[in-house]
C-alpha cells in the first residue's frame, strides 16, 4: 500500500502543511537523530527503542515519500542507510527553535531533556535541534 497524504483543505494552511507531515509520533524523534548522523533501520529501531518494525517501516516511508530522508542503499552489503535530504536539514534548522522552546518548557516544568545518545557515538556538524 503507498502512503498518501490527505488532500489539502480548500483553504491549505502553510503551518498545518508542515504540521502534517511532520505529526506522528515517531517522526520528529527519526529526524533528530537523522540529523545527529546518517542510520541504518536497525539502528533507527535501537534508538528509537519502542516503535515496531512495521510503524517504523511506514513511517520511514512517509518520510521519503514527503523528500525529508532519502536512502543510500550498500548494495553488497544489503543494508541501506537512511539520511537526511536538503528538504530534511532545512526542516530541522526550522525546529531547532522550536526544540529551544520546548526545552525551556521543560524546565519551567521542572524535568529535563536528553537527547538519545548517538549510535556509535558518531556525530555530524550542523543540523541538530539543540
Amino acid at each position: 500500500m503507498t502512503y498518501q497524504r490527505k488532500k489539502p483543505p480548500l483553504d491549505p494552511c502553510p503551518v498545518e502543511t508542515v504540521v502534517a507531515m511532520i505529526s506522528g509520533k515517531w517522526k520528529v524523534r527519526v529526524l533528530y537523530l537523522l540529523s545527529r548522523q546518517d542510520l541504518a533501520f536497525s539502528e533507527i529501531k535501537a534508538a528509537t527503542g519502542a516503535v515496531s518494525q512495521q510503524v517504523l517501516s511506514s513511517l520511514l516511508r512517509e518520510l521519503e515519500t514527503d523528500a525529508l530522508i532519502a536512502r543510500a542503499g550498500a548494495a553488497a552489503l544489503r543494508v541501506s542507510r537512511y539520511r537526511l535530504t536538503p528538504k530534511g536539514h532545512a526542516l530541522v534548522r526550522l525546529l531547532a527553535p522550536v526544540a529551544a522552546w520546548g526545552t525551556d518548557l521543560l524546565s519551567e516544568q521542572g524535568l529535563t531533556w536528553q537527547p538519545p545518545p548517538t549510535v556509535q557515538g558518531a556525530e555530524k556538524g550542523g543540523g541538530r535541534f539543540v
